[in-house]
């Protein structure tokens, strides 16, 4: 049985940026390596960009597939 990931720390760091009203922007490279990377300085154009609302939105939908 394969286990689901939980995102239990990037989805705390979303909800806090959320309340925060931080200006950030984040990519998610999905797969066997998967990275995280909020855009701060560091911005590579090969990643699809999302604010942490649609992230979040997109790992709470991940937990239900």
């Amino acid at each position: 049985m394969i286990e689901k990931k939980t995102y239990k720390t990037i989805k705390w760091v979303l909800k806090q940026q959320i309340e925060n009203i931080t200006k950030t922007l984040w990519t998610w490279k999905q797969g066997k390596n998967e990275t995280f990377t909020c855009i701060y300085k560091n911005y590579n154009d090969d990643l699809p960009i999302y604010t942490p609302i649609q992230l979040l939105k997109l790992l709470e939908d991940a937990n239900t597939k």
